[in-house]
């Protein structure tokens, strides 16, 4: 699960809470400080419109603050949306022209 990027900045206790918690589930995630760097500044600012830190973000997917129960299940949507591969796909179509699931 690559590409998961949480915006923070420093004297933010969310923040702290939000990287324990990713760190705590074996999630793998870049800090982006957005008072370090421009770029990311306004990477931020796109996605969340300014809103606030911290911001957890999988391509265009995000979540706003930090509460554990989204980010579980943001992260559960990030699993599936990354982990398919061709052999999984294969499968689900055997098993639809079969009538299942």
């Amino acid at each position: 699960m690559a590409d998961i990027r949480l915006f923070t900045k420093p004297g933010c206790s969310y923040c702290v809470s939000a990287k324990e918690w990713l760190q705590q589930h074996g999630c793998p995630f870049e800090v982006l400080e957005i008072t370090q760097n421009v770029q990311v500044l306004r990477e931020w600012r796109e996605l969340s419109a300014g809103v606030g830190v911290p911001v957890l973000a999988h391509g265009k997917d995000l979540v706003i603050g930090f509460s554990p129960e989204r980010y579980s299940e943001f992260l559960t949507s990030c699993r599936h949306t990354t982990s398919v591969d061709g052999s999984e796909i294969e499968a689900q179509m055997q098993a639809s022209a079969r009538g299942g699931a």
